[in-house]
């Protein structure tokens, strides 16, 4: 299980075994920087989590990193290929309320062009933040 105390690290590799797990897809966390895990038709699969409510007390939102956002977008465009963000949701106990896939195409109508700088401790790039009830 995960917990609101742990790092996102912890709580994002938990999704990950999750999501792999539930859709029979194989653990890769480290093949790429842009997807988690694999089908094995191929398709990736790129994992975000957060929970209902952070432990802040602010409402969970879901962190997308531009550079993994392209890659993603252009494997749905190319000819054979396949990928899905796959979105879980905490709830405040750390069981997981529910999964839900979104095309990368469907994630840049939300995100909308808006990518801003980071400001993130170990991780340059831009990044957008969903509200996790934009997803859900």
């Amino acid at each position: 299980m995960t917990s609101r105390r742990y790092p996102n690290e912890r709580q994002g590799a938990f999704a990950e075994r999750y999501v792999a797990e539930s859709y029979g897809l194989a653990h890769v966390p480290n093949e790429a920087n842009w997807y988690d895990c694999v089908h094995p038709r191929g398709t990736k699969y790129e994992v975000k989590s957060t929970h209902e409510t952070l432990a802040s007390g602010a409402a969970g939102r879901f962190r997308l990193w531009e550079d993994q956002h392209r890659s993603l977008t252009a494997a749905e465009g190319a000819e054979g290929q396949t990928a899905w963000y796959a979105f879980v949701l905490f709830d405040d106990s750390d069981n997981v309320v529910d999964v839900v896939r979104r095309k990368p195409s469907t994630v840049t109508e939300i995100v909308g062009g808006e990518w801003n700088d980071a400001g993130h401790a170990g991780r340059s790039g831009r990044q957008h933040k969903i509200p996790w009830d934009q997803i859900f």
